[in-house]
């Protein structure tokens, strides 16, 4: 997916909480993966997940929310900006942490914006020379 994910915030202790909680996230979700297929009901959500999220106050996340925290991403933080570059489509979670700590969220594509989330000059050229004109 190539996917940013940006959140600002309005305090840059707001922008340090939430990189915080991403970092415990991984490696709660590190600690905690599963291959499993999720039938029996612990897997699901194993105790010891639920009692950290309750602890963190995400009351919202669920395990496939943390499970995305064990995926390949990468956060980054910039004042009151945190951005998170990842290839997976299941964001979720990640909305749910800048959410939860008072971000305004931007999500693009890099395959067309660049991290400044302007228009990629070399996507712009391939959209123009379509062979159906752009149109769609």
């Amino acid at each position: 997916m190539n996917l940013v994910l940006i959140g600002r915030f309005e305090t840059v202790a707001g922008a340090q909480a939430a990189e915080e909680r991403m970092e415990a996230l991984q490696a709660l979700a590190e600690a905690a993966w599963s291959d499993d297929d999720w039938r029996s009901p612990e897997e699901r959500m194993p105790r010891e997940l639920g009692e950290a999220l309750s602890q963190m106050k995400l009351y919202d996340v669920g395990r496939s929310d943390v499970d995305a925290f064990a995926l390949d991403h990468n956060v980054t933080r910039e004042a009151q900006t945190v951005r998170i570059w990842t290839d997976e489509s299941d964001v979720q979670g990640f909305l749910k942490v800048l959410l939860h700590h008072g971000a305004k969220v931007e999500v693009f594509s890099r395959h067309t914006w660049d991290e400044d989330a302007v228009t990629r000059s070399d996507a712009t050229d391939a959209s123009n020379s379509r062979s159906d004109g752009g149109s769609d």
